[in-house]
């Protein structure tokens, strides 16, 4: 096996206590191979990648065996080194980067602002191969061009690279030493679905091409799906069910792996499965199966005793539905009959609550129209200036009542479109009012008034959020910036939390940021857009950083909110089924042009504009054919880069 793990279990001290991250997991990667690891936030995922690359905190206790390769024994993790002492820290380093190497998540974190990209590979080589210096860089740069990025782009800086094109170096740098096992921890987050596609093509074929072993790590089932053999599905710590990838997509047995793949939008605008409830708190141990209180199927057996592991035919599953019981002692048995069993085992459908899409209110007045709205940043380098077209005569309306999708690929000018509805950036031609009032001209003290009646929800929950301030005085900031009292500001505040299906009790307004899931964050997030009664609420791709079972709770309560409110609401994305979904109608953005825009339902069914027949082709809506590029062919996110001095688009 290139990667082996037997048993692993991860703990974290805490001050109440030990979390149980991990509760024995079983692993293996073969040469050649490509496996999946896919679960919700708090599934163990990150911590699995963390034991593998022995990066785990000093705080973690960890026991298990990793073996790599022909280095047997190895230590599961720097936490325990102490206690195991089989690898010290100096041996890690020869192993993590040399036998196994990792695509981080989010690639610009793992990325030196100050650094050229050619500089930045050229420096892996020199720590993990025996080139230095010159013919290090001249190594990082033909690595670079491997992965399809062209010279202009091997001596960019990261800040004027694209998603994809971060995703791109970050892989280049992960194949410097050329490694027996390769890790992408969540590689295309925050992507969009061409780029995504096109990364996940790529990683495929050098995979194919250099043998290594691969595991995926994600939240993101159909980039699994596309990129691996084998696929595994974690939860609370533990495996709850692996097969072949092909099969288990399709067809799967446990109802936690059957509710993950319902927890995503259809582009008919209808089937979005919700897992009801949230993952357990693992600083207690289950007794008996931790998705019991989540599952319609759950028994008493289920709260009192954990399922073991079953293997039936080239599956294994934990899951009381398809474990055997002894007639005699009403235990599970675990004899070689279970493979005779296999034969006519039969499958229990799994059925969860889907997300309720009423037909929209009336719709009321227009709160935005924009005509003939054209945007050109201008920069400066050497001397020469640099113009790029953002948009380029584009009309848009929004009515109360309503939600517009704002749909494209990175760079189409979904989120400049967008800023202009703030007052964020001028156009260079065209009339946009919000509210009957024009912001062409508009004075600073006016645009400021009336800013007070627009809401913008971020992308990420994690980084929108301050991280010392209670959830009440998050909610409340917009009513504090506009001189409301404490207490009427707290009263907003819970009635705002109610909205969005969070119990304002005192124990959740008094809570940080950083005690809440992702989910609540994001709920939090636009709790906060809607304290202040806004004409409009604009959200930047509002659910990409989420899984998709809690994207599926967002987007219920984006729709109650729509139908109690009757606000006018903008949503960027790039995940057309999740407009389709969601949005009432959708404008389709393409290098800066409108190339298509009506009823959401209807673009969903029968697309007209190759640009949106390709994006509804990419999400499994057509028939279309998907084109993969060969190398050195870029998507329009990666067709440049960007200009210094010119924001992103």
């Amino acid at each position: 096996m290139a990667l082996s793990i037997r048993d692993l279990h991860v703990s974290y001290r805490t001050r109440a206590g030990l979390l149980h991250a991990v509760r024995g997991i079983d692993l293996d990667v073969a040469p050649g191979e490509r496996v999946g690891l896919v679960g919700e936030s708090g599934s163990g995922k990150t911590t699995v990648v963390a034991a593998l690359v022995g990066m785990l905190p000093n705080d973690a206790v960890v026991h298990g065996s990793l073996s790599v390769g022909d280095l047997v024994d190895i230590d599961a993790g720097i936490g325990a080194l102490e206690a195991h002492g089989t690898l010290d820290q100096n041996a890690w380093r020869r192993v993590r980067g040399r036998r196994i190497a990792a695509i981080p998540q989010g690639a610009m974190s793992g990325l030196h602002p100050t650094h050229r990209v050619d500089v930045a590979v050229a420096e892996v080589v020199a720590v993990h191969t025996e080139t230095k210096g010159a013919a290090a860089l001249e190594k990082a740069r033909k690595l670079l061009a491997d992965v399809g990025l062209d010279e202009r782009a091997t001596r960019a800086y990261p800040h004027e690279l694209s998603g994809g094109m971060r995703q791109r170096v970050a892989l280049a740098a992960a194949l410097a030493s050329e490694p027996e096992v390769l890790i992408a921890d969540e590689p295309t987050v925050g992507l969009d679905v061409v780029v995504a596609h096109r990364f996940v093509d790529l990683l495929v074929e050098r995979q194919r091409r250099d043998g290594f072993g691969l595991l995926v790590v994600s939240h993101d089932l159909p980039t699994v799906r596309s990129a691996t053999d084998r696929l595994l599905v974690a939860y609370a710590g533990r495996i709850v069910e692996s097969a072949p990838t092909d099969l288990l997509a399709t067809d799967p047995l446990h109802p936690y792996a059957s509710g993950l793949l319902a927890a995503a939008p259809s582009l008919d605008g209808g089937g979005w499965s919700v897992i009801p409830g949230t993952a357990p708190d693992l600083a207690v141990v289950p007794n008996g199966c931790a998705f019991g209180p989540r599952c319609p199927h759950a028994s008493d057996r289920c709260n009192d005793v954990a399922p073991a592991p079953v293997t039936i035919d080239v599956r294994r599953i934990e899951c009381h539905l398809y474990d055997p019981i002894d007639d005699a002692s009403g235990q599970a048995g675990h004899d070689a009959s279970q493979k005779d069993r296999s034969a006519t085992v039969m499958r229990v459908p799994t059925s969860f609550p889907t997300v309720v899409r009423r037909s929209a209110p009336p719709l009321g007045e227009p709160v935005v129209i924009g005509r003939s709205i054209t945007k050109v940043f201008t920069s400066r380098r050497w001397f020469t200036d640099t113009q790029t077209e953002a948009l380029v005569d584009v009309d848009v309306d929004v009515r109360r009542g309503e939600i517009v999708g704002l749909v494209g690929v990175s760079g189409s000018g979904k989120s400049t479109l967008a800023r202009t509805m703030f007052g964020l950036v001028h156009p260079t031609s065209g009339s946009i009012r919000v509210d009957g009032d024009e912001l062409v001209g508009m004075s600073k003290a006016r645009l400021r008034t009336l800013r007070r009646r627009l809401a913008m929800v971020h992308q990420d929950p994690y980084a929108s959020l301050h991280p010392a301030m209670s959830v009440c005085d998050l909610v409340a900031e917009p009513l504090t910036i506009a001189g409301e009292s404490s207490s009427s500001r707290r009263a907003s505040a819970a009635d705002a939390l109610e909205l969005v299906g969070l119990d304002p009790s005192a124990e959740l307004l008094s809570r940080r940021a950083g005690q809440l899931s992702g989910g609540q964050r994001q709920r939090v997030a636009i709790a906060r857009g809607l304290v202040a009664d806004p004409l409009l609420m604009v959200l930047d791709e509002p659910m990409s950083m989420l899984d998709a079972s809690v994207r599926a709770g967002i987007a219920q309560v984006l729709l109650d909110v729509r139908d109690r409110l009757g606000l006018g609401a903008v949503m960027i994305t790039h995940d057309l089924a999740e407009a389709a979904s969601i949005c009432d109608r959708i404008v389709v953005l393409d290098a800066g042009r409108v190339v298509e825009h009506g009823e959401s339902r209807q673009i969903a069914t029968s697309p007209t504009h190759p640009a949106t027949q390709r994006l509804f082709a990419l999400a499994g809506a057509t028939d279309a054919t998907v084109h993969s590029p060969v190398r050195g062919e870029t998507s329009h996110d990666e067709h440049a880069v960007t200009p210094r001095g010119a924001p992103s688009v």
